[in-house]
């Protein structure tokens, strides 16, 4: 890399880390706070809408944010047009989702969701406002700005849903905390975006974008319904409790899943966009993020599977114990979703975001079939069912890179194997911790300290690749050098 990407990468890594890192804080803490007042109902009834507000988003974005990320000299009339598209789409959404909103509420059996979906609902406005604004962050890789936009609407928002939960509100805590999250989000970008729409529409920028943008809408939109879809499942066919618990469970297990993959996301993306005409030195990049992902996420999300019955018993009350085992079996896909996410940018730098496309398409019919065959079976085969469906999804994947991209099945696989093993074997050995104690405290704390001195010790005494590159991170020197 140039010097100039060189520290572009670097500082856009340190304030990618900072703004997820704290994020994920902060939904941690809120949510064990939220978890006292707060019943299993009412994020069930809150979890039940979520696939609406997502695929909203995807649709009013509709992939023209990625193609001005991956367009060299985008103008000012092209972020303009994608602009204004974008805040006629959000009306002409929340118009539908307001009428559909008591026919949600029928679906569901379940009283008062129509007027929580309504107002739920107008976030996708206020998030729309904000799109072109962040894109553009994003694009000229100015983190900075994006970790105190974030952190801030998170703060400002997770404080406001502790009072309202506090004093009586109910699932209204929640709704407030996304609405306000969305308003003071929107707000901050305007202030540090500094870019300021002008009166123009230019149709033939849509064109221009139309080609690349939609493959991502539609593999946005599969992902976004399939990813969404088990609240819908389980709230219909068994219960809006056992929505809360299953929420409760994924929230957990995404903290650290989203964590690794949000902070590479936001960073490989106009990386790899960046030097996508020198594929060698694209491949090389791209397997140094395979590699630091590997030395991140297996450790964290194994532990996790492992403390999962100590980690709720501490920090949850009794009501919470069943999203234990959905927690358990969720951790196994989490820890493989963050490189699906890595390939699928991959594609994207390179223009290919019709491979992402077709494969989601057969992954989903996939999908499909299974969740036919396990639903009767109960929530805990469809969890495993979506551990099978990720690990397939990274297995096909993995042949498409092979063949279009040229980064091999074996390269991938040496590039994780080592941070996978490590992991496993410290996870077994961690485990015998359960024979010699019963205090839940007890075995949180002491298999986690083991875990981490375990894994950091067979780290620098096997002198792994990646644990050099993670000290060069922390050293601020640049982690991405050429090999």
């Amino acid at each position: 890399m140039s010097d100039n990407l060189k520290k572009k990468t670097l500082t856009a890594l340190i304030w990618s880390f900072v703004d997820k890192f704290g994020q994920q804080v902060l939904y941690f803490v809120t949510g064990i706070i939220l978890a006292i007042p707060l019943n299993p109902d009412d994020y069930g009834k809150v979890g039940l809408l979520v696939l609406f507000v997502a695929m909203s988003s995807i649709l009013i974005d509709s992939g023209f944010g990625s193609a001005l990320i991956r367009k060299k000299e985008a103008t000012e009339a092209d972020y303009s047009t994608i602009f204004y598209f974008n805040i006629a789409v959000s009306l002409f959404f929340y118009l539908i989702l307001f009428c559909a909103a008591p026919y949600i509420e029928d679906y569901f059996e379940v009283p008062g969701l129509s007027l929580i979906a309504r107002v739920l609902f107008t976030s996708i406005i206020f998030l729309a406002f904000g799109m072109i604004q962040q894109t553009r962050l994003i694009k000229f890789i100015q983190f900075t700005h994006l970790a105190r936009i974030n952190i801030t609407a998170l703060f400002c928002s997770s404080a406001i849903a502790i009072a309202m939960a506090f004093v009586g509100f109910g699932v209204w805590a929640l709704v407030a905390q996304s609405l306000v999250m969305a308003i003071v989000k929107s707000v901050l970008l305007w202030i540090y975006g500094r870019w300021r729409p002008q009166w123009i529409f230019r149709i033939a920028s849509m064109k221009e974008f139309f080609g690349y943008s939609s493959s991502l809408i539609g593999t946005g939109v599969l992902n976004t319904v399939f990813n969404n879809i088990y609240p819908w499942l389980i709230g219909k066919g068994y219960s809006t409790q056992a929505v809360g618990y299953y929420t409760q469970a994924n929230k957990f297990q995404d903290i650290p899943s989203a964590l690794i993959s949000n902070i590479f996301r936001s960073v490989a993306f106009p990386v790899l966009s960046s030097i996508n005409n020198d594929e060698e030195r694209m491949i090389r990049v791209f397997g140094k993020y395979i590699r630091t992902v590997s030395f991140l996420i297996f450790p964290l999300m194994f532990l996790l599977l492992l403390v999962s019955h100590p980690l709720i018993s501490v920090l949850l009350p009794e009501k919470w114990a069943p999203s234990i085992p959905l927690l358990q079996v969720l951790c196994i896909s989490g820890a493989f979703s963050p490189f699906i996410i890595l390939y699928y940018d991959l594609f994207n730098a390179v223009g290919r975001s019709d491979i992402n496309l077709k494969m989601e398409i057969f992954k989903k019919i996939f999908f499909v079939g299974g969740i036919i065959i396990c639903f009767k079976h109960g929530i805990m085969a469809l969890m495993w069912l979506w551990v099978i469906y990720t690990l397939c999804s990274l297995v096909a994947t993995m042949i498409l890179a092979h063949k279009y991209v040229n980064y091999t099945f074996g390269s991938f696989l040496s590039d994780i194997f080592p941070c996978l093993a490590i992991s496993l074997a410290i996870m077994a050995v961690s485990s015998l911790y359960y024979l010699a104690f019963q205090n839940q405290l007890l075995l949180l704390v002491s298999i986690s300290g083991t875990f981490g001195l375990l894994y950091i010790g067979m780290a620098r005494f096997l002198r792994l690749e990646i644990w050099n590159e993670c000290l060069q991170l922390f050293r601020k020197r640049n982690p991405m050098n050429e090999e």
